[in-house]
């Protein structure tokens, strides 16, 4: 099936426009045929950032940690926000800013027909093509990822008339706006040029050039109010009017930091191709990122549009196309938003109209920001993940003050969210100051990236010096209990509040041992230890390391059989709430498996059942994300399924953008509304992706299990090229009665293969016994290698 998403008609709104983008600019196309526009973001711009240095409250710590131990909670509760507050700290993170729309008013004759707005995911192009008195329409525009400028091109084959203007985004939009103090628009010997600066401090512009047409130019200046022209079309402010064309191609950049008019226009003077050849250009770069891993569920089959497609799937059927589409989609939206550029995706990639977007459309480091890279590394985007890096790498100093001046202590502790202006923790809820998590939780994601690609530079460069800090922070915060095994407090399990006989209980979320707590730490402490045993380096730490995992506490199973949330206890679980994040030494780490741990596999199995007790009015949609993707990792495809489901019937739109939560209000996930609409996030977008790639193969060091969660609705398909930790790629080939996996290794590699459920391996004893048992064999690979697999009912 052809790699395109079709909508029918176009978007009414901006959280329903086709997105394209390189990473630095987001283009978010209407598809309007007579009043067009495309709104512009760039990754840089949050708009009302405000940042002082923390206060040296690092002496509350033991004033804290005295009032827990005399079970004084509540007291603790908000020791830390007043003391902050007593000494006027009060910051506030930017907001992701709309920066501008280039709006086209074109020339109508009669009724369009035969609409079409198309998304070649493959290739990164966005088309909107309609009929009109016979003739057909054509508009493409893309984000270039080799010239980085927006182009748009738009041809007919009879002469037609436009007028295009460089605009602010449209004051009219659903959301709240703050008027900026400045804008200046002119247009001037083909250009038409734009400035804003804020009441938050931005200051940027953009430029849109005239590259090519065949009709004639006027340029028309500011008019004290908009004109209609002979043929009823608007005349726009500050606005080229072209005349006579058959066809025009528009070229548009945009800086961060204002320049003036001449040095925007010889930026995008450099912008010497033809329209047909910078698309060949971009589409060799894009295809070849897109390509790495390719899924099919469906076949060969004729496209429908995501309109039939989600109608249906209301009806409670939901087709494989629309699953392999909402998966390509999720891979498309992480390579246009995260490849080539500074800034990593935030919750809504780049692409953005709100003017105070629901969360500011930051980086929260507690789930988000997580899910939406979930998919990289076994897709082979490894390349996508290094925005992120440029962003946690920029502010460690800031790091070093959060960790020294709240808990008095040495090495990295990052904010729970965050923009791109700075990492300090300046938001002043409990539950924020007091989760300590997050730096071991970025950790992950610089040691995965040397554990895909092999890049020793890298690891020691960049991902063992974030991790070591990471590290050097929980050496001091940690203290040791009364049993001498290692104790976290304050902690905090993210979002959740623990029952318990205390005064508080079920409202408060100061704690003792989070037992995500002790799962990143462990996860952090245990890949430091690899590093220095392999190298052997800093061996006085690592011997430091290897005592820390010793005296970390041994999860604990509750009454229920279910894994603990708190290990300590005064703190009972609390069922009722949508975080799994107790879960993490399972999903998304992979310290708990069946294999290795099966009790306690066993124990957080009960964990997520006891979590159903919500029920679905008390989910969101990247909680139903999450959620895939823990039941693809317990090997439970029906209701890995049921989530992804769910998560299409209810919280996706027209597009296919994921919302926070059900924006229809049909009882289905938590009510959130902002600006009057369900907030658009990307995290479950990505998240979807990423629970199909672990429903079709799970991998960790050791082993890889082939088809884990594969459901009985995808009976026959394939998927190419996965990843594995320590260069190893696995393509899977299935149907009904017959699995073929071919291993191609890219390294010398000891990796174990777990079969399918329900089919056994052909000529099975022809390799080695694996130590994980039946179903399992062990293979020796070498650099070269390339092993196929068949299985069969």
């Amino acid at each position: 099936m052809e790699k395109k998403l079709i909508n029918s008609y176009p978007a009414a709104n901006w959280f329903d426009t086709t997105p394209v983008g390189n990473g630095r600019i987001g283009a978010s196309v209407y598809g309007c045929v007579y009043d067009e526009r495309i709104l512009i973001n760039h990754e840089a711009l949050f708009n009302y950032a405000r940042t002082t240095e923390i206060p040296d409250i690092s002496a509350s710590l033991p004033i804290v940690r005295k009032l827990m131990d005399e079970k004084r909670y509540g007291e603790a509760e908000n020791y830390y926000t007043n003391a902050l507050r007593e000494r006027g700290y009060s910051n506030s993170k930017g907001k992701f800013y709309p920066a501008f729309d280039i709006r086209m008013i074109f020339g109508t004759l009669g009724a369009p027909y035969e609409y079409r707005r198309e998304l070649d995911m493959e290739n990164g192009i966005c088309t909107v093509t309609y009929k009109e008195n016979g003739e057909t329409v054509t508009r493409r525009i893309f984000a270039s990822h080799t010239d980085k400028f927006v182009v748009i091109d738009i041809s007919k084959p009879s002469p037609f008339n436009m007028i295009f203007a460089l605009e602010r985004h449209d004051l009219s939009d659903w959301v709240d706006y703050r008027n900026c103090d400045k804008f200046e628009s002119f247009s001037k010997d083909g250009y038409v040029y734009s400035r804003c600066e804020t009441e938050g401090r931005l200051n940027y512009s953009g430029i849109v050039k005239v590259h090519y047409t065949d009709g004639t130019m006027t340029h028309i200046e500011k008019a004290k109010k908009r004109k209609i022209d002979m043929e009823g079309a608007l005349v726009l402010d500050n606005s080229i009017k072209i005349e006579g064309a058959t066809r025009v191609t528009l070229v548009f950049n945009i800086e961060d930091k204002a320049k003036d008019f001449d040095k925007m226009r010889r930026g995008v003077d450099k912008f010497n191709l033809s329209f047909d050849t910078a698309l060949a250009r971009h589409t060799r770069k894009f295809r070849s990122l897109f390509n790495k891993v390719k899924l099919n569920l469906c076949g060969a089959v004729k496209n429908r549009s995501s309109e039939a497609l989600l109608l249906e799937g209301y009806e409670g059927n939901i087709a494989p196309m629309l699953a392999e589409k909402m998966a390509d989609f999720g891979r498309y939206l992480l390579i246009s938003s995260s490849t080539g550029c500074e800034c990593p995706a935030n919750l809504q990639g780049v692409w953005n109209g709100a003017y105070s977007p629901a969360w500011a459309c930051t980086y929260f480091n507690n789930e988000n920001i997580q899910m939406a890279y979930w998919q990289a590394y076994a897709g082979g985007l490894a390349e996508s993940v290094l925005p992120l890096f440029n962003l946690y790498d920029k502010f460690k100093n800031d790091y070093r003050e959060n960790a020294s001046r709240l808990f008095g202590c040495r090495g990295i502790l990052l904010p729970l969210f965050m923009d791109n202006t700075n990492g300090r923790k300046d938001n002043l809820q409990p539950h924020v100051l007091y989760w300590t998590g997050s730096s071991a939780w970025i950790s992950a994601i610089y040691y995965d990236y040397y554990l895909y690609t092999g890049d020793k530079k890298f690891l020691m460069e960049r991902a063992y010096p974030f991790m070591k800090e990471s590290a050097q922070f929980y050496e001091d915060f940690l203290v040791y209990d009364e049993n001498g095994k290692l104790k976290s407090y304050p902690s905090d399990s993210p979002e959740n509040r623990a029952n318990g006989d205390f005064e508080g209980a079920g409202e408060i979320s100061c704690s003792i041992n989070a037992t995500m707590d002790f799962a990143l730490v462990k996860e952090l402490l245990t890949n430091l230890v690899s590093v220095c045993d392999k190298y052997g380096i800093d061996k006085e730490k690592c011997e430091l390391w290897k005592k820390m995992l010793s005296d970390i506490p041994e999860y604990e199973i509750n009454e229920d059989g279910a894994i603990k949330e708190w290990m300590h206890p005064d703190f009972k679980d609390n069922y009722k709430h949508r975080h799994e994040s107790h879960i993490y030494a399972l999903f998304p780490g992979f310290e708990i498996n069946e294999q290795d741990n099966k009790v306690i596999f066993d124990a957080m199995k009960v964990a997520v059942e006891k979590r159903l007790c919500i029920g679905l009015k008390d989910q969101s949609g990247w909680s139903l994300a999450h959620m895939a993707n823990i039941f693809a990792r317990m090997n439970d495809a029906k209701r890995a399924k049921e989530c992804l489901d769910l998560l299409l019937r209810f919280c996706t739109g027209q597009n296919l953008y994921t919302y926070h939560n059900d924006w229809r209000n049909m009882g289905v996930t938590l009510k959130y509304m902002h600006g009057g609409h369900a907030p658009y996030q990307i995290d479950a977008n990505m998240g979807f992706t990423a629970a199909v790639y672990e429903m079709l193969m799970y991998s960790d060091l050791t082993k890889i299990k082939l088809l884990p969660a594969k459901p009985e609705e995808w009976s026959r398909g394939s998927i190419t090229n996965l990843h594995v930790r320590g260069g190893l790629t696995v393509s899977i080939y299935w149907n009904k009665s017959n699995v073929k996996a071919v291993i191609n290794a890219y390294n010398d590699k000891e990796i174990n293969v777990g079969a399918p459920s329900g089919f056994s391996l052909i000529n099975a004893e022809m390799y080695e016994k694996s130590r994980y048992g039946s179903g399992f064999i062990a293979l020796e690979l070498k650099k070269g290698d390339k092993i196929t697999l068949e299985y069969v009912k």
